[in-house]
């Protein structure tokens, strides 16, 4: 299985967006097909950090989610309210 990991630090005044938007954005990445599981986690150490999960049957699974309209709106939805670039990791599970 492949992980992908997003850690993202989401601005003050766009907090509440991301809070409302992203239970939505989980729920529709665990019904994609070939998901395992995804997740967000908020940061201890400061509120305004994000780290979305998400775990892929095969990399060609992550390949297709990455093309779909669902990752680009997420994208575009993450440039607009973070306060600076995202960082992202891909892991495979062992």
């Amino acid at each position: 299985m492949i992980t992908r990991i997003v850690k993202v630090k989401i601005k003050a005044d766009d907090y509440d967006n991301f809070k409302n938007y992203i239970g939505s954005f989980v729920q529709k990445v665990r019904n994609f097909k070939n998901n395992h599981h995804a997740d967000c986690f908020a940061d201890l150490d400061d509120k305004n950090y994000f780290h979305v999960y998400t775990i892929w049957l095969t990399e060609d699974a992550l390949s297709a989610f990455r093309e779909s309209e669902l990752n680009k709106e997420f994208k575009n939805n993450i440039q607009k309210w973070s306060e600076k670039p995202y960082s992202a990791w891909t892991i495979e599970n062992i």
